[in-house]
């Protein structure tokens, strides 16, 4: 009778424990998701609605409320999952996006094709994705404690774009959170996603190069008219609607040697047809100077001819294949053609050409073009 009611006794009390700790344990506020959460769940997401990109996670893109270097409080507001793959048995890459808006909730996404790779970041499997552990929140106040008590006078984190990627150059073992900004700052600064490493690196290539300015002037620009900068009073997806991106030289290509030459102005011209809502729209940025410290101009010109029917669309990854403007102005020098006779040099990809080529644009003398990727001159074109 003793064990008997010894028994009972015990099993109330453990019954009654167990449920004190039930009760309290939903009493308990769940977890917060930090961002990084958020980044697998809306992967998981575009999987789920697009199988084909599993494994193929290639970048999160975050736009923030404010600039890092400002506001202590700066958090993403937004955030795009991109993920792609290159068909090469069919000759195609395909890209898949999701755009959160962490503000109201609201998901849309996108499925485009491109007839190129793209060549900007490595792919990052879901193994890899899974065993990151820092999160956005974590690698700001990293990044700021490293330039606070190393590099108080830096200009890295004034930006409010940050985006998790593994850049192909300069080469990384762990993914990253890239700092964005202007393509004039002096600092670029990554914190790694695995053990929160932050590193600061200053800017190594020469002012006036124009390379230098291409990849960052692009994304800058696509941020002006998207995100936080709405230009055009409403949010536009401009990255696959570049047409040309126009480099004026110091002199024409026939009155100087070619160690002689060095641009001076560049000019981004963007088409974007005209929708059910929006007329088309050609957008012109343009920088006067290349020296580090200078900011870009925009303009718009609306109600374009639609559709263009000038330069087909450049791929956004074109910048990663192209070879230097002075292999290009060499190849003209030194071949078997008429030098031309202005300073203008436009990286476009005309009607029927297969990828970008350089156009260097004659008035008396032929125009003349050089494969952006092989240097090859391939013909020219009689004004």
């Amino acid at each position: 009778m003793k064990n008997s009611l010894l028994t009972l006794t015990l099993t109330l009390a453990l019954a009654l424990f167990t449920w004190s700790c039930s009760d309290n344990d939903s009493d308990s506020p769940a977890p917060i998701p930090t961002t990084l959460d958020i980044v697998m769940n809306e992967y998981k997401a575009l999987v789920t609605e697009y199988p084909e990109a599993k494994d193929h996670f290639i970048e999160a893109r975050f736009t923030l409320n404010n600039e890092i270097a400002t506001d202590d409080n700066a958090k993403a507001e937004s955030v795009e999952i991109w993920c792609y793959f290159w068909n090469a048995q069919e000759g195609y890459s395909e890209l898949f996006v999701l755009e959160r808006d962490l503000i109201d909730g609201e998901r849309q996404t996108y499925h485009f094709l491109a007839d190129s790779p793209y060549m900007g970041d490595k792919q990052i499997p879901e193994s890899e994705m899974e065993s990151l552990s820092i999160s956005l929140e974590k690698a700001l106040q990293l990044a700021k404690d490293e330039v606070k008590n190393k590099k108080p006078d830096s200009d890295g984190l004034y930006t409010s774009y940050v985006t998790l990627r593994k850049p192909l150059y300069p080469f990384w073992d762990n993914p990253q959170y890239v700092v964005g900004g202007k393509a004039t700052r002096r600092d670029h600064v990554f914190i790694d996603a695995l053990n929160g490493k932050v590193t600061i690196d200053e800017t190594v290539l020469p002012e006036g190069d124009a390379m230098m300015f291409l990849i960052d002037d692009f994304n800058t620009i696509v941020d002006e008219y998207g995100g936080n900068g709405q230009r055009m009073g409403y949010a536009m997806q401009i990255n696959w609607n570049l047409v040309s991106v126009e480099l004026e030289l110091n002199d024409a290509l026939d009155a100087a040697q070619i160690s002689d030459f060095e641009p001076v102005k560049i000019t981004y011209n963007f088409y974007v047809p005209a929708d059910d809502e929006h007329p088309s729209v050609l957008i012109k940025a343009v920088r006067n100077s290349l020296q580090l410290g200078t900011e870009l101009e925009y303009s718009e010109e609306t109600d374009v001819a639609n559709p263009w029917p000038f330069n087909q669309f450049l791929h956004p990854g074109y910048t990663d294949r192209l070879i230097s403007l002075e292999e290009a102005i060499t190849a003209v020098k030194i071949g078997p053609v008429t030098d031309t006779d202005t300073p203008i040099v436009t990286i476009c990809r005309p009607q029927g050409f297969e990828r970008a080529a350089y156009e260097f644009l004659g008035k008396k003398a032929p125009t003349v073009y050089v494969d952006s990727e092989s240097g090859e001159l391939i013909t020219s074109v009689a004004q």
